[in-house]
């Protein structure tokens, strides 16, 4: 996630929708100059619903690209300031289950969020 993806968030997600039932992981993956550990705002997600991590060596996006959750990615690439919704139903074995929206990057893709993943905080 880059720091103008976690505002969005932030905005349009969290504070627009105090009450929706949604658990958010928020994984930091340095990809541009000036992406460090000690520089990201750890107040910009502060809600209870959010969980974030940092993964340095970029695992997880590399994991999310070669399995391509929702027909992002591809091999040799990096999921990075992207967002994925699954269902509370949803599994996680060889890779998760039940997309419901997926999209990258954040900060340039907020029509896409508004469309598809911002109606499921509705009935929430």
């Amino acid at each position: 996630m880059c720091a103008l993806g976690a505002s969005w968030v932030r905005t349009h997600v969290l504070d627009a929708h105090p009450h929706a039932k949604l658990k958010v992981f928020a994984i930091w993956i340095p990809m541009l100059a000036g992406h460090s550990r000690s520089a990201r705002d750890r107040t910009v997600l502060a809600d209870p619903r959010v969980n974030e991590y940092w993964d340095g060596d970029r695992i997880a996006g590399t994991w999310f690209a070669e399995k391509r959750i929702g027909g992002l990615g591809d091999p040799g690439w990096i999921a990075w300031d992207a967002y994925y919704a699954f269902p509370a139903s949803s599994t996680w074995e060889a890779k998760p289950t039940g997309v419901l929206a997926v999209g990258s990057d954040i900060i340039d893709n907020v029509s896409g969020l508004d469309h598809r993943f911002i109606p499921l905080l509705r009935g929430s």
